[in-house]
């Protein structure tokens, strides 16, 4: 297993002290997050993006994952055909970045509409763009998250599918938060995962949310979570998801990184 971290964490920061940072802390890829003012868009020129990806692959880096933002639980038809020509955008520009994966949500927790429905978007947005990743040499990942954040219900949408390309993006908070036992997912979609989100947090009472800590000193069962990855064969990133940009109190994420380094260099064989 390899090492990455997404640039959700960056704030602050520019590509070129990402990469360096990366390299010089031992990370094998950066994840890079998909957004209008930061880090990476499908609005780059040609010449942007042959500069980012020499940047990386001066440092001997991967971009394993681009993290869209797509999501296809809408009622009208116009916004979900939008959705999924952004998201080849986001193909397109993952191809140009020598990147092998795009990563999507579904659908946003305070959907109203029922999951049948819902899976049922989804599913069909995935096989239309499915050929087209295909040929670009890209495959799509469906995150578990929000009301798809189990294991078993995202193994809905590809029984709906059928046969595709595309795979799951397994986030290891989001279905253990809805009672999910890691064994559990493992067993749903364990032969569809592509890349994995790291992160731990603690549950404290009177807290509106669940805290996020640096790695191993919440509840995430991290020896677990390598052993069923072990037990799949799993070769591919284990990705430090540090949410600095939607939680800024939370630790410098010049410490989480590096810590996250060193607590998974110990642990696995990189």
């Amino acid at each position: 297993m390899k090492l990455s971290f997404s640039t959700l964490a960056c704030v602050d920061w520019d590509l070129p002290k990402i990469a360096e940072l990366a390299d010089e802390w031992g990370y094998d890829g950066v994840e890079l997050r998909v957004s209008g003012n930061q880090h990476v868009s499908p609005d780059l020129s040609q010449e942007e993006r042959k500069s980012i990806r020499r940047l990386f692959s001066r440092y001997g880096l991967a971009i394993p994952c681009l993290a869209a933002y797509t999501r296809f639980a809408f009622s009208e038809k116009e916004r979900r055909q939008d959705n999924i020509e952004e998201l080849k955008r986001v193909i397109d520009l993952a191809h140009d970045l020598e990147c092998p994966y795009v990563r999507t949500f579904g659908a946003n927790s305070d959907q109203l509409f029922d999951q049948e429905t819902l899976v049922e978007w989804i599913a069909h947005a995935l096989m239309t763009v499915d050929d087209y990743a295909a040929s670009r040499g890209v495959r799509v990942l469906l995150e578990t998250h929000d009301v798809l954040s189990r294991g078993v219900d995202v193994k809905r949408v590809f029984e709906k599918t059928g046969p595709i390309s595309a795979g799951v993006l397994w986030d290891v908070k989001h279905p253990l938060m809805k009672g999910e036992a890691v064994g559990e997912t493992i067993e749903h979609i364990g032969d569809l995962v592509y890349h994995v989100h790291i992160k731990d947090w603690l549950t404290v009472p009177g807290l509106d949310q669940e805290r996020l800590l640096l790695v191993g000193a919440g509840e995430l069962p991290l020896a677990a979570i390598l052993e069923h990855l072990e037990d799949i064969n799993y070769k591919g990133y284990l990705s430090l998801e540090w949410e600095k940009l939607w939680h800024p109190d939370i630790e410098d994420s010049y410490i989480a990184i590096y810590q996250y380094a060193e607590k998974m260099k110990a642990l696995i064989k990189v």
